[in-house]
């Protein structure tokens, strides 16, 4: 049943260049109906804070990651707190977990 699910059994280098001319081409007729007439100005750059002016420096604007994510942690506090528990930061370890559970997947699908 796989063997007709693949169309193309070989690779064809001609069609893989055929397909990134045609690619071009419609990244440059996309490009080419943009809006000729416009100018860009100091404020078409900077970033939308919902109409409000952005302050002078950009460390003003910038979230750090604890602030971030506060939230979504704080709510998952007893599902994150065993996982930080379990990376020992070793790469052996990540290898060994990443081996049992090739093996599991393995497995299952033997027997699916």
């Amino acid at each position: 049943m796989i063997n007709q699910l693949v169309l193309v059994r070989e690779w064809h280098p001609l069609v893989l260049i055929l397909i990134g001319l045609i690619v071009g081409l419609v990244v440059y007729v996309i490009y080419r109906l943009g809006n000729p007439s416009f100018k860009e100005t100091r404020y078409k750059r900077e970033p939308f804070l919902s109409g409000n002016v952005s302050p002078g420096e950009s460390k003003a604007l910038h979230i750090g990651g604890s602030n971030l994510y506060w939230g979504f942690t704080r709510a998952l506090k007893k599902y994150f707190k065993p996982l930080v528990g379990a990376h020992t930061g070793i790469v052996n370890d990540y290898i060994y977990w990443f081996i049992i559970t090739i093996a599991i997947v393995m497995v299952v699908l033997y027997f699916v």
